[in-house]
């Protein structure tokens, strides 16, 4: 939690409660203070913040219920982390959504789902730098939050010991060295509570920094010139929202590695050259390699994930722009991407829901909730 020296679900619940700034949406820890800490904590201390699963539901969905001396009020979100649905205080309903509008669907999204990557790809290489400028403003934000876990030693110190690697020459600082180190640095900030902003990808700061920094650290590896990064990175954030799509949010695969670090595996590729063919050879080869990883929610170990996974999507770019493709007949393998790319949607959901119960179960164990 960002601002907070303690993390879990009762924490950010408490947090909620006592900042009463619901126009800020998802930049809601911003405003933390250490008055607000303060007050947060009075409330778990005092046992009043209680957190339980609702078994009966089984995609994104949160409801909650706080009791004042004023009365009770509860709001319920669904599909999105920002899409609320319904807000009552003492029972009268303050706002709700038409039942049909409550899936939060995308239009823009949705018109995503249906293209082919190719497609994704193409319509990307039609942009011009004035509509794809912003996403440097990504780069700097992250670059900034992997510089600030390196100099504070945040989290637990995996960014630094590879840092450590790297200087002692037990790592050569290579391209694959700086990728793993970037991507842990900023993924270990992010986790480990760092005030710096990211930008997200697919609604996600962790998602973001698994797309952002390793792309942006192979254009500047074959020397991209202009237009070339911020197509690489705009196609990268595309591929993730698509793939993202399919797979679904907050289910028991990490989607950070099956969706971002293909995402990014993809763009690699095209930075290297690589044609439609490869793309897909390289969404194929992370198919086989990353499918099935699963999701214990955002924590600093998450870190890792990031420096495994995007190990792989570098390895497995060079190796399809080289034309080195798995066999269809391999595992999950597909022919096209999006047929790949439907079959690890599939590990997810339905493949997985059990899965996901059980991580939930041993979770709340270990807190002592269950």
């Amino acid at each position: 939690i960002p601002n907070s020296p303690r993390m879990g679900m009762d924490v950010a619940v408490a947090l909620g409660a006592t900042l009463k700034n619901p126009q800020k949406k998802l930049e809601v820890l911003e405003d933390i203070t250490p008055q607000t800490l303060e007050d947060a904590y009075k409330l778990l201390d005092n046992n009043v913040v209680n957190v339980r699963i609702n078994d009966s539901e089984k995609e994104l969905y949160v409801k909650v219920m706080v009791t004042t001396s004023n009365g009770v009020g509860t709001s319920i979100i669904r599909s999105a982390h920002t899409n609320i649905i319904l807000t009552t205080v003492d029972g009268n309903v303050i706002f709700e959504k038409a039942t049909e509008d409550q899936a939060s669907g995308d239009d823009v999204i949705e018109r995503l789902k249906q293209m082919k990557v190719a497609e994704i790809r193409q319509l990307v290489d039609t942009a011009d730098c004035s509509e794809l400028q912003f996403m440097m403003d990504g780069v700097v934000m992250n670059e900034a939050l992997a510089q600030y876990d390196i100099q504070h030693l945040g989290g637990v110190g995996i960014a630094a010991t590879i840092q450590q690697q790297i200087q002692a020459g037990i790592l050569s600082n290579s391209l694959q060295s700086r990728v793993m180190l970037k991507a842990a640095a900023a993924a270990e900030g992010r986790l480990g509570g760092c005030p710096l902003p990211t930008m997200s990808s697919s609604g996600s700061g962790t998602k973001g920094v698994v797309v952002i920094l390793p792309i942006y650290e192979v254009a500047k590896e074959v020397k991209a010139t202009e237009l070339a990064p911020l197509k690489a990175l705009a196609f990268g954030h595309l591929m993730n929202r698509y793939i993202n799509a399919y797979i679904g949010k907050l289910g028991a695969v990490c989607s950070c590695s099956m969706a971002s670090a293909t995402a990014t595996c993809a763009a690699m590729t095209w930075l290297y050259g690589g044609t439609d063919e490869q793309i897909g050879f390289a969404i194929r080869n992370m198919t086989a390699a990353v499918s099935g990883m699963i999701c214990d929610g955002g924590k600093v170990g998450c870190a890792l994930k990031a420096v495994m996974t995007t190990t792989s999507a570098l390895t497995n770019a060079l190796l399809a722009s080289h034309n080195i493709a798995l066999h269809v007949s391999d595992g999950i393998c597909a022919e096209t991407p999006e047929q790949c790319i439907l079959n690890m949607a599939r590990i997810a959901n339905p493949g997985m829901v059990d899965t996901d119960q059980e991580i939930l179960n041993i979770m709340l164990e270990k807190r002592g909730k269950k």
